[in-house]
């Protein structure tokens, strides 16, 4: 699946590991937080640095019903997003408001990990994807043995599927390892297999193993990441429909259309 600078602990201190050579992108972020009054839904202040202006903005963070929000509204909402609505982004999220971050709810207690990733990667987002991926995974690693992570394992065909624990992923493995991926596109996921964040919700399981399942199938008769996933969303959104649970936009079954745009958005809140 495919992989916010909102975060609600904040003191802005000059840190050089986030530093640039290149005085047209030296800049600041976010290094240390500082609790809030309430942290879990408080208005956060977001505050990072370029070429050594302070910018300082406020907004929101909500915790929302993923699940829903990818059976009936965007089948590519992963764990965490701001709003965007630039007409080169990839799905861009135009119905979050302006100033808010939607974090899935079940990914709450990863919340701190979560801002704090997003500070770095927008921070770095000059460099090269692959490069500014494999920068966050060195510097958010933890030091010590890597523990336990593989939760279930079974056979499917010709295929082996893991049941593993996100958290350990994306702190040893990949910081943006969501939901679930194989080993056609993530290098340390072993020949042969796919693997599901054991984190989400058990009704989507099946969907997320159906995505990957289509995704890396494209890709292992040549098609780009890129198109296979198109193809792999779409089969997962038709499964979603078939079982009952997908209901889109332009659908006869949505039951949402006579609803203003901000009622709408409240039935996704926690």
């Amino acid at each position: 699946m495919r992989g916010s600078r909102i975060v609600d602990r904040f003191i802005p201190e000059l840190d050089s590991r986030f530093r640039g050579n290149d005085s047209k992108n030296n800049f600041s972020t976010v290094s240390n937080y500082l609790q809030t009054k309430n942290p879990d839904t408080a208005v956060g202040v977001f505050c990072l640095c370029y070429d050594g202006t302070m910018k300082k903005k406020t907004g929101k963070i909500r915790f929302v019903d993923g699940f829903l929000i990818r059976n009936t509204l965007d089948d590519d909402f992963g764990i965490f997003h701001a709003h965007s609505s630039a007409i080169a982004s990839f799905s861009p999220k135009f119905y979050i408001p302006k100033g808010e971050i939607w974090i899935d709810a079940r990914y709450k207690d990863e919340k701190d990990f979560l801002l704090e990733l997003d500070v770095f990667m927008r921070a770095n987002e000059k460099l090269p994807y692959s490069k500014l991926r494999a920068l966050a995974k060195k510097h958010f690693r933890p030091q010590g043995a890597l523990p336990k992570y593989v939760q279930h394992t079974k056979r499917r065909g010709k295929l082996t599927v893991r049941m593993v624990d996100g958290i350990v992923i994306r702190r040893y493995f990949d910081p943006e390892f969501i939901l679930g991926g194989h080993d056609l596109v993530y290098r340390y996921i072993l020949k042969n297999e796919i693997w599901l964040d054991a984190k989400m919700d058990p009704h989507e399981i099946s969907y997320i193993l159906h995505h990957e399942e289509v995704e890396r199938e494209l890709m292992a008769k040549g098609k780009s990441y890129d198109m296979a996933h198109e193809y792999a969303t779409v089969a997962d959104k038709e499964m979603r429909r078939k079982h009952g649970v997908g209901k889109y936009p332009g659908d006869a079954s949505y039951t949402r259309g006579n609803l203003a745009d901000k009622n709408i958005i409240r039935k996704y809140f926690v």
